[in-house]
């Protein structure tokens, strides 16, 4: 037969175990397929440009044009999902930089015609009207 130290002990394990057990009630819903597919797309682009920025010849570009990688990652983070599809979709067709030229030609643009006008004295090459 059992001692009663060793049934005192079993009562012990089996409260124990009971009440370490314990869990909270789950809430559950209907996912469909659909859905959890799309989830893991989501999940899978976000992982690939967080893995992207990860490598070293990216996180070498970064750094040349003056981006902090750690910062990077915060953004591609904090992207929201759409955001990301469509970073996905054309990450392979956006020019780097496009809009760069375009803006510096109507900056250039303003500036010479504020020149022109005589608000600004920035070419010398340029003389504004003279004043009657």
């Amino acid at each position: 037969m059992m001692s009663s130290l060793a049934k005192r002990i079993m009562v012990l394990l089996v409260s124990a175990s009971f009440f370490t057990t314990y869990s909270l009630p789950a809430w559950s819903g209907i996912v469909t397929t659909d859905q959890l597919i799309q989830k893991q797309f989501e999940t899978l682009d976000r992982t690939s440009l967080l893995a992207m920025l990860d490598r070293d010849d990216m996180r070498q570009q970064l750094v040349e044009r003056g981006v902090d990688p750690d910062y990077a990652k915060q953004r591609v983070a904090a992207l929201s999902d759409a955001q990301v599809k469509a970073l996905r979709d054309n990450i392979d067709s956006m020019p780097a930089g496009s809009g760069v030229v375009g803006i510096l030609i109507a900056v250039l643009l303003v500036l010479v015609i504020l020149d022109i006008v005589g608000v600004t004295n920035i070419f010398s090459f340029i003389n504004p009207p003279e004043k009657k």
